[in-house]
């Protein structure tokens, strides 16, 4: 099967912040297919198809509104909306919303985290690019080293050896690897720990951490240091931490 890659349509009027995402999205492996500084240049070249996720700043040049224009482009596709905006005024955050079923809503400035958040949500929206999870069939290979992740050119494989922790933000989670990346993804970390329960070397040590145990440099108390990264110890999971180890 060939894998192609996410389409990506910028409508933002500030040159030097559309280009500055547009250098953002290619580093993360997505094509940007366009850039509009104006709602009225984007609904008069818009195309079913042409992109799978849209970026729209709400105040747009020439006086134009990227509310309005969204509501416009609601009329010929279900394309999903990420909203950016310096203006934290509530009413404007709730008409995006609900009124083009925006799928996130930015507020700049914005890290790189955020924009990846946004983006997973944008394609989970779209059902056609998911988690790689389904189960096998009973007489099928199961890779027992590896997992294939989502980014920008469908999965890419990560080794398990190379994953450090795994942290819980709220109802996201954040992988970080042995190169100190980090990827998040918008799926809690229960999730990500029943997927990952094959990986024995994968311990929960904390309601909001996963570690691997090969990268724990030291152990004290109700605290350990994995590649240089203070993390918690939950009284739940510290018996089956310890139980992992040989101490002298």
């Amino acid at each position: 099967m060939v894998v192609q890659k996410v389409k990506i349509l910028i409508v933002e009027d500030e040159l030097v912040i559309a280009e500055g995402l547009k250098i953002l999205f290619e580093g993360l492996g997505y094509e940007v297919v366009a850039i509009f500084t104006s709602g009225a240049a984007v609904l008069k070249d818009f195309r079913q198809g042409m992109a799978d996720i849209l970026f729209m700043d709400i105040h747009l040049g020439n006086s134009t509104d990227g509310i309005n224009t969204a509501i416009e482009l609601r009329k010929i596709s279900e394309i999903p909306i990420i909203y950016l905006t310096q203006n934290q005024d509530e009413y404007l955050r709730r008409k995006a919303i609900y009124e083009t079923n925006a799928v996130h809503y930015l507020t700049k400035p914005f890290s790189k985290a955020d924009i990846c958040t946004a983006i997973d949500f944008a394609l989970k929206s779209l059902k056609v690019f998911e988690f790689a999870a389904s189960k096998p069939a009973d007489n099928a290979y199961f890779l027992k080293d590896g997992i294939f992740l989502k980014n920008g050119l469908g999965y890419k494989k990560i080794m398990i050896a190379d994953i450090m922790f795994l942290e819980a933000d709220g109802s996201y989670c954040k992988f970080t690897f042995k190169d100190n990346k980090t990827q998040m993804f918008s799926e809690n970390l229960s999730y990500f720990g029943e997927k990952l329960d094959f990986a024995k070397e994968l311990v929960r040590i904390h309601r909001s951490f996963i570690a691997n145990i090969n990268y724990i440099e030291r152990v004290h108390e109700n605290r350990v240091w994995v590649a240089g990264t203070e993390l918690p110890i939950g009284r739940t999971y510290r018996n089956e931490l310890v139980e992992k180890f040989r101490f002298i």
